[in-house]
């Protein structure tokens, strides 16, 4: 007599470059039912509130990076990481520890109660945080770079020399989708790229029937 086993919940990791349009299938995702965690916004919540975060923060980069109502000045921060590579590896050597320990908290808790039939993770930076064992799989959303130049001149009024520059500091495309488990091209196109996160959705939420059915033979 087999006993009911309750349906593996996967949590899987969402990346792609900058521009590549990651937070849009994030939104998709969550609008299929799964349980969706910003990264980015885990990262800005606890660097404004975090008091330890803080003080790592101003010893390594200095009192005037916080503004005065105690909130990190990120465009003077956007400059410094964008400028040298250190000090873009020296606030994610501060940061991501704390943001990796949150989600995987996050994704238990969310886990334990079984409300949600997949968790999200949307992160810019999964790669290069080696946090790939976290997840049980990886997506990685890519577009063309002039599409992504286009959207962050418009979205961020950056000018092309910057988005470059924030190109040149992120693991290119090509690498990241070598190592993924699932690849979104995006065209633009929303529709399309509507249909292919719901492929996907439906595929590993099968997935996680049949570990269930497996478990219980």
């Amino acid at each position: 007599m087999s006993t009911k086993v309750q349906n593996k919940i996967f949590t899987f990791g969402l990346t792609g470059g900058i521009g590549s349009g990651k937070t849009e299938v994030g939104k998709i995702f969550e609008s299929f039912g799964a349980k969706l965690i910003c990264a980015d916004l885990v990262a800005r919540e606890i660097i404004d509130t975090d008091p330890a975060i803080k003080q790592k923060i101003i010893k390594s980069f200095g009192n005037a990076i916080y503004s005065p109502d105690g909130k990190l000045n990120r465009r003077e921060m956007a400059e410094l990481i964008f400028r040298s590579s250190d000090n873009q590896k020296m606030l994610n050597k501060i940061v991501h520890p704390y943001v990796i320990n949150y989600i995987d908290a996050e994704s238990d808790r969310y886990k334990q109660t079984g409300e949600y039939p997949l968790i999200v993770v949307e992160a810019a930076l999964i790669y290069e945080a080696h946090a790939e064992s976290s997840f049980d799989y990886i997506i990685v959303v890519e577009a063309d770079d002039k599409s992504r130049i286009k959207w962050l001149m418009a979205r961020d009024h950056l000018q092309r020399n910057e988005i470059l520059k924030r190109f040149a500091s992120q693991i290119p495309q090509s690498e990241k989708t070598k190592q993924a488990d699932f690849i979104i091209q995006n065209s633009g196109d929303l529709k399309a790229l509507h249909d292919k996160c719901s492929f996907i959705f439906r595929l590993l939420c099968q997935m996680s029937n049949m570990n269930s059915i497996q478990k219980e033979m």
